[in-house]
Order: C-alpha cells, then sequence, then structure tokens
C-alpha cells in the first residue's frame, strides 16, 4: 500500500469524515482559508500515522 493510500484510509475514517466535512463547512462560512483547511488535513495524515506506529504493535501482511 502506497503511502499516499495509507493517508486515504485515516480520510475515510469516521473522525477523518467528519474533520474534513467540518473543515469544509468552517471554509465556506469564511471561518478558514482553504489553505489552513489544507494544513490541518495534512497534520492530521502526519498525526494519525505516528499515532499509529506508536501504539500499534501487530502488523497485517498482504499475501498475494
Amino acid at each position: 500500500m502506497s503511502f499516499m493510500a495509507t493517508f486515504e484510509l485515516y480520510r475515510r475514517s469516521t473522525i477523518g469524515m467528519r474533520l474534513t466535512k467540518t473543515l469544509d463547512e468552517m471554509v465556506s462560512s469564511g471561518i478558514l482559508g482553504p489553505k489552513v483547511a489544507i494544513q490541518v488535513l495534512v497534520q492530521f495524515d502526519k498525526s494519525m500515522a505516528e499515532a499509529l506506529d506508536a501504539q500499534v504493535k501487530t502488523k497485517v501482511n498482504e499475501a498475494f
């Protein structure tokens, strides 16, 4: 699985979808600019990767 595909999984999680929806609403209402919303999503991706790397001890290997 590629690096970007992994981030896509985080964004498809419940918390990722809620974050994206909230950011979209904030951009639409003028509370945030699009650049800031993107920065928040990029930080979310990094934080999820770091948290899972630090806390998950079991790894799944794909077998083809």
